[in-house]
């Protein structure tokens, strides 16, 4: 049942006076929306909003691309997930004062309303490839398997954005089919430019001993694809003149916070970058429960699963607090200037920065840190899940 309460409004009661449980709506299956899910349906009134009917480990979206079976563990139906909380497919549109405008599946729309509301809608990119916002389970599997039959039969692959996700699928790549032509094309100085110098160095020096070529500080001209990557062969042109030969382009460049559903009632509540302004206890600037997690945070620091699990802590107490009518007890403080990162180079090497020591690259490290799993058997066992 999703109860007719509006921002703020009273927690409602049964006719005999009792209280009823207060109803909590999570928009987003994420990393941030998922996990947090897991832990209040335990024990409260939980509805999960996504487009999906999965959840999906994003992490493991490199590896994916080159053996698409890792999915069976990677990607998890919702009814599998979260078991214990509602879930209404569809898209949040507009978030107005009494409630989510859901646009469903079927081109129906529906008002959805709540006690404790938490946005956690993550990122935009470029690509569907990387992070699909629609679809079911199935066309999210098949869509890996026909990903690699593109890349299995490229000889010219060019990878746009050389952050964490261009420099893993490149080290996927070059593991998988050596010898095959692979080109990054990065806009800043370096790759890796959230992190520490030394792992930056590390994995340019990996990838160009395994054939990879760097083209940093460069900008790719041609328009891009408009799903995110295409296998119909062709020649990118950058802004410095240089042309690009491919059979496949990748586009990897980062993500956009997905907040446009706040555009039309709460755009004062929205950085210049379109993150929405928390307080110290996560909740969106100027409500007392409504809460925003993840990348769609204003916070100073990367946008990272390490970080999530912090905001994830302050949050569920916080969210309990409210649902018992208590004060929230528990604040965030942004990692700020942490530069802490994992990048995995293929199944078998990495590389990890981790101040004050530096960076970490022994392969059996990173190998079991993340490289082997990519993380997946750690947040199938956060959401209860076997290995």
């Amino acid at each position: 049942m999703v109860l007719d309460t509006p921002f703020g409004g009273a927690t409602p009661t049964l006719e005999n006076g009792a209280e009823m449980k207060s109803k909590i709506v999570i928009y987003g299956a994420g990393m941030a929306g998922a996990i947090l899910a897991r832990r209040l349906a335990e024990d409260l009134d939980v509805t999960v909003v996504a487009p999906t009917d999965y959840f999906e480990v994003p992490m493991a979206m490199p590896r994916l691309m080159v053996q698409p079976g890792f999915a069976d563990k990677a990607i998890v139906p919702i009814t599998e997930a979260l078991p214990k909380a509602q879930h209404i497919r569809g898209r949040l549109v507009e978030l107005i004062s009494a409630g989510g405008l859901v646009d469903g599946d079927g081109g129906d729309r529906q008002m959805v309303t709540a006690d404790i509301t938490v946005l956690a809608t993550g990122s935009r990119f470029a690509g569907q490839f990387i992070r699909s916002s629609s679809g079911s389970i199935e066309e999210r599997k098949a869509s890996f398997f026909r990903l690699k039959a593109s890349l299995a039969s490229a000889r010219r692959i060019l990878i746009v954005g050389g952050g964490p996700l261009g420099v893993e699928m490149a080290g996927e790549i070059v593991g998988t089919w050596p010898g095959r032509s692979v080109t990054i094309v990065q806009s800043g100085a370096r790759l890796l430019a959230e992190t520490g110098d030394s792992a930056s160095a590390h994995a340019a020096k990996f990838l160009t001993e395994h054939g990879v070529t760097l083209l940093t500080g460069e900008r790719i001209e041609t328009p891009l694809p408009q799903n995110g990557y295409t296998a119909e062969p062709g020649e990118a042109r950058t802004a410095n003149g240089k042309h690009i030969a491919y059979d496949v382009m990748l586009c990897c460049i980062g993500g956009r916070p997905n907040t446009e559903y706040l555009r039309a009632h709460f755009s004062d509540r929205l950085d210049a970058e379109g993150r929405v302004r928390v307080t110290p206890q996560l909740l969106m600037e100027g409500e007392n429960n409504v809460f925003a997690l993840g990348d769609i945070a204003d916070l100073k620091e990367n946008k990272m699963a390490l970080h999530v699990a912090g905001q994830l802590s302050v949050a569920e107490a916080n969210i309990r607090a409210i649902a018992s009518g208590r004060t929230p007890p528990k604040t965030y403080k942004a990692k700020t200037g942490n530069l802490m990162m994992a990048v995995t180079l293929g199944s078998r090497a990495g590389v990890i920065f981790a101040p004050p020591v530096g960076s970490l690259r022994s392969t059996w490290l990173n190998r079991k840190v993340k490289a082997e799993t990519m993380l997946v058997p750690k947040y199938r066992k956060q959401l209860g899940l076997t290995a």
